[in-house]
């Protein structure tokens, strides 16, 4: 499913209407409104540019260029601000389309945190501790477009986060000790965010669900293959072609039996699955691994388990980085205001142990044992010789 819904990331449109499954009572109090005037405003950008701009926010240089950019993006911040103070986040998005649900929310929420990190560290370079507050709103963003959504906008999410935190260590230095504590208690009054356990149950609405109803109500099988061609969708390099899509769907239905009650019949007995892997996300990285692979065996041969399953593993990492990465960022807090033994307080949350900690002149590093996607420890480093 997370692979699938790939393609509808490179849809920018504002939706019309709302209609979530647990809509905000109050609209006045849903954080959507805000950040979906933000999307609408944002300064035009090519892909190319786009992609520039979240890949580099935290090294492009400070120039003109830039600082016009950031002039541009003004109305689109205050709103971001606006959001990110709301308790409440309910997109809109209905899972009726199935996995051809748009998420224009996603890559939206992506540029925006990346024009906010870049007006942080304009403003942190003049001396403006009000850089901390772009940065905040930025990670609030994050936590919001994490939640109640799909797999996909919750790695979204955490990418935001990661990327608002690495922002903030990089000028923590830069801050008293009175900023720092602030800093430390606006932490803890971010949105809770997404979980992959919530996502989960989610997909089980956006996928599973519609595999059903349009098995059911599609009698031409030709529309039916159509239909579920983008299932098998193939990003990156070796990106599949329509005829590829189209070749696994007729693969999977023959795969399920050629027939409609055949394909659902599949699809229930995956039911079980989505809560019983939701409930064993939070376990640790061994312990969850071992559990998946016994879910594996249960759904052996199962051709839906094998569509709608593939990316658990990478997921759950995702979350288990994630956590471990605000845990670093609480740590160095707590070393900047209360000396080296104060990071100890801050356990690394999936291996239960305190943090490595590693001096050098003029800083430190915090390290976890668990690894990033480079294979190295992930770890936060704060150097007071910039300040």
């Amino acid at each position: 499913m997370l692979r699938a819904l790939c393609f509808a990331f490179t849809i920018f449109v504002i939706p019309l209407g709302f209609a979530s499954g647990d809509p905000v009572a109050d609209p006045n109090t849903n954080a959507a409104l805000s950040y979906w005037q933000a999307f609408a405003t944002l300064p035009h950008l090519t892909d190319v540019e786009q992609n520039k701009l979240t890949s580099e926010c935290l090294t492009m240089p400070l120039d003109a260029p830039t600082r016009e950019l950031v002039d541009k993006a003004d109305y689109a911040l205050q709103m971001m601000h606006r959001g990110a103070a709301l308790p409440q986040c309910d997109w809109g998005i209905s899972p009726e389309d199935g996995i051809y649900a748009r998420l224009p929310h996603g890559p939206a929420a992506r540029v925006l945190s990346s024009l906010a990190c870049l007006r942080a560290r304009m403003r942190f370079e003049e001396g403006n501790a009000l850089g901390v507050s772009d940065i905040l709103a930025g990670m609030a963003l994050g936590r919001h477009v994490s939640q109640d959504g799909l797999m996909i906008v919750l790695l979204v999410g955490y990418n935001i986060e990661h990327r608002m935190s690495d922002a903030l260590a990089l000028y923590l230095p830069k801050l008293n000790a009175k900023e720092i504590q602030d800093v430390r208690t606006r932490l803890t009054t971010l949105p809770s965010g997404g979980s992959a356990a919530k996502s989960l149950l989610i997909e089980e609405k956006f996928g599973l669900d519609w595999l059903i109803r349009i098995v059911k109500d599609m009698k031409d099988q030709d529309k039916l293959l159509a239909q579920l061609a983008p299932l098998f969708m193939k990003e990156g390099p070796g990106r599949s072609t329509p005829q590829e899509q189209l070749a696994k769907a007729r693969e999977f239905v023959k795969a399920c039996g050629g027939s409609a009650d055949r394909i659902i019949r599949f699809a229930e007995k995956v039911r079980p699955s989505y809560a019983s892997v939701a409930s064993k996300f939070d376990l640790p990285p061994s312990e969850f691994e071992k559990e998946f692979q016994n879910e594996e065996k249960k759904q052996f041969g199962n051709p839906v388990f094998e569509v709608m399953f593939p990316a658990l593993r990478k997921v759950h990492q995702q979350q288990a980085r994630a956590y471990v990465r605000r845990a670093l960022l609480s740590a160095a807090i707590a070393v900047q205001l209360d000396g080296p033994s104060a990071q100890k307080n801050v356990p690394d949350p999936v291996i239960g142990e305190p943090f490595e900690y590693v001096a050098f002149e003029g800083g430190f590093q915090l390290r976890s044992k668990l690894k990033g996607q480079d294979n190295q420890p992930l770890s936060i480093i704060i150097d007071r010789r910039g300040k």
